[in-house]
């Protein structure tokens, strides 16, 4: 007969674990080291082990609190497609289980060898005598035993707690994974803010390549054919595969959005978050020459035929009032560059009016200028505002 240390890696084996670890008792501990006739030695080399794997827990410990952190907030991280969240949490600590278990295993009975029992292998946590009660109170005290057998018993003492801890916490999160699946509006809005984070290499593919069609009309009605109800589809695939996968999924999701309004490709990424807002400036898009908006004169303007070229600073209202930038939620300005200027590209391509748009270098000139007076973001916002009489899309 001899002893396996194998923990199985789905929920059944992680609670065995834990209600193991919160048996532990010292006065087990001292029972075990008589019973198991524990010679000075071999107390010793115990206390080494449980130092070592105390060291190690530490380290997991640590990693683990920073991996909680952030995990339930997130739809999709790296390696999900292979592992499901109880098996992932029990890879993470895998050192930590497999020294506990070896513990365990250290306090288990000594096996005297038969023939007709040589083969058989038998679970360690059923037969460690850290466990179970086997001993009369009254009879032990560490107080009696050698300095060494104190500081292991401490030592070990500490070493689960710090187990137990730790276990707790894999609890709790698959709990919350638990809750989060059976919360539509929470999962939704996760959801949405990972779609947010993984969209920008999609802006990277239009900055490098242009307007492209990164998914065929024929692949999305596909999708579009054989969608499953929104809640099902989003509790489903909750935690269940890695961001790459997330990126092609929250493309097609805001595409999807996107064409509602009637925007094309480009403009449902820019406005992955307020399509309806961004129908609205689409629309004003072709009307530009209609609002009044200032102009000068210019050399290059008469050359290619224009009337003028639009003023910077109005251009710059402009870019404002489109939506791409943002304010925080403590009121302050979040200057969002990059999608400024996807935004300003993207003018520039479906503008087709009579008169020039200023360089967008020169609209970045003339943005310092405003951060540098701090004019907040809402004047600039109402500045372009004036030129509208009537909504964007009241025509």
């Amino acid at each position: 007969m001899r002893y396996s240390t194998i923990v199985q890696r789905d929920v059944t084996g992680f609670n065995q674990i834990y209600e193991a670890a919160r048996d532990f008792e010292e006065l087990n501990v001292m029972e075990a080291i008589v019973a198991c006739k524990f010679t000075l030695k071999k107390v010793e080399q115990t206390l080494c082990l449980v130092r070592m794997y105390q060291n190690r827990l530490n380290i997991e410990s640590m990693d683990l609190v920073e991996f909680s952190e952030t995990f339930i907030e997130e739809y999709a991280t790296d390696h999900n497609e292979c592992f499901r969240l109880t098996e992932k949490l029990i890879r993470r600590i895998g050192t930590t289980i497999t020294g506990s278990m070896k513990l365990f295993r250290k306090f288990c009975p000594v096996i005297r060898r038969q023939m007709n029992s040589a083969g058989r292998v038998v679970p360690t946590l059923d037969y460690t005598r850290l466990r179970f009660r086997h001993y009369d109170r009254m009879l032990f005290g560490s107080e009696y035993y050698d300095d060494s057998v104190k500081t292991l018993l401490h030592e070990i003492a500490a070493f689960f707690y710090h187990l137990v801890t730790t276990l707790k916490l894999c609890k709790d999160m698959i709990r919350q994974e638990e809750e989060v699946m059976g919360d539509f509006e929470r999962l939704k809005r996760i959801f949405e803010k990972s779609c947010d984070e993984v969209l920008h290499c999609v802006h990277d593919v239009f900055d490098t390549f242009g307007q492209v069609k990164l998914i065929s009309e024929e692949e999305l009605a596909e999708r579009r054919k054989n969608a499953r109800p929104m809640k099902e589809w989003l509790a489903r695939e909750y935690h269940a595969h890695d961001k790459k996968w997330l990126r092609g999924e929250a493309y097609m999701y805001r595409l999807a959005s996107g064409r509602q309004y009637g925007l094309d490709e480009e403009a449902s990424i820019l406005w992955a978050n307020n399509p309806q807002w961004g129908r609205k400036v689409c629309s004003l898009i072709p009307r530009l020459d209609t609002l009044g908006i200032p102009f000068r004169n210019s050399k290059k303007a008469e050359r290619m035929g224009k009337k003028g070229t639009f003023d910077v600073r109005e251009m710059l209202y402009f870019v404002k009032w489109s939506g791409v930038s943002r304010l925080s939620d403590d009121g302050q300005t979040v200057i969002d560059e990059a999608n400024e200027r996807r935004f300003y590209t993207y003018l520039q391509k479906k503008y087709q009016g009579d008169y020039l748009l200023p360089t967008w270098q020169a609209v970045c000139n003339e943005r310092k200028y405003f951060y540098d007076a701090k004019v907040s973001m809402q004047e600039l916002v109402n500045n372009f505002a004036s030129h509208l009489p009537i909504k964007p899309d009241a025509a």
